[in-house]
């Protein structure tokens, strides 16, 4: 899919650049519309998401063959685990959700599970470290950390039993990194802009925003969900 450049890219020096998008569960025209507002350059930019491509929205296989045609780099979110974990049983074994999270996939489900299989848990860009919910404050690196842990973090405890406790601190307000840790997940907290770590997951699927961050121009873009697509659970 073509998109033609804005006056925002034309500004830009011409050079790469990298837009990190919050979770997107299906939300295809969002992504497509915040691409073309960003002026995304197949070939020479580079797209990244946080992972939860499944679940809950409209078009989940049009946006995975979206991140794919694109060459995008991705995570693995909690939702696209439960998926992960839910096609390994017999469908009789499986959770409803969960067996309609793999129906959404239609004919080519094993096709795309097994792409999404191949998505790492965290990625390391150098200056830049792309998780789906968070990281551990105790343990340096991420990947010595659970899956359950950069999949589901939102507070800390101290222990790493409770990963959403109201009372307890944020995650990231319990450590220091030198990288700018990139992550989603907390729709209900929403759009986290802080010098170290920003928080793209703006709710779009319950009919927020989709939100983009492009570390090269240090901004962030936005794009109004066309509707609620699910209706709101933040757990």
């Amino acid at each position: 899919m073509a998109h033609s450049p804005t006056e925002a890219s034309a500004a830009h020096s011409g050079g790469p650049r990298r837009l990190f998008v919050g979770d997107l569960h299906g939300c295809l025209h969002e992504l497509d519309e915040l691409l073309q507002r960003f002026g995304f350059r197949a070939g020479i930019d580079r797209l990244y998401s946080v992972g939860d491509i499944i679940g809950k929205g409209p078009e989940v296989t049009g946006t995975l063959r979206r991140l794919r045609d694109l060459g995008a780099g991705a995570v693995l979110g909690n939702h696209d685990v439960a998926l992960l974990e839910s096609a390994r049983l017999e469908r009789s074994g499986r959770k409803p959700k969960y067996r309609d999270y793999i129906d959404s996939l239609g004919d080519e489900a094993a096709e795309w599970i097994a792409w999404l299989g191949s998505w790492p848990y965290h990625l390391d860009l150098g200056d830049i470290l792309l998780v789906h919910a968070g990281l551990q404050p105790d343990i340096e690196d991420p990947a010595r950390m659970a899956p359950r842990i950069l999949t589901q973090i939102r507070t800390w405890d101290g222990k790493g039993e409770e990963l959403n406790r109201e009372g307890d601190p944020p995650w990231f307000e319990c450590l220091v990194r030198k990288e700018t840790i990139v992550f989603g997940h907390w729709a209900k907290r929403g759009l986290i802009d802080l010098p170290k770590f920003k928080g793209l997951d703006t709710a779009c699927v319950y009919g927020g925003k989709l939100t983009g961050w492009c570390p090269e121009e240090d901004r962030f873009l936005q794009v109004d969900a066309a509707r609620a697509y699910a209706p709101i659970h933040y757990h």
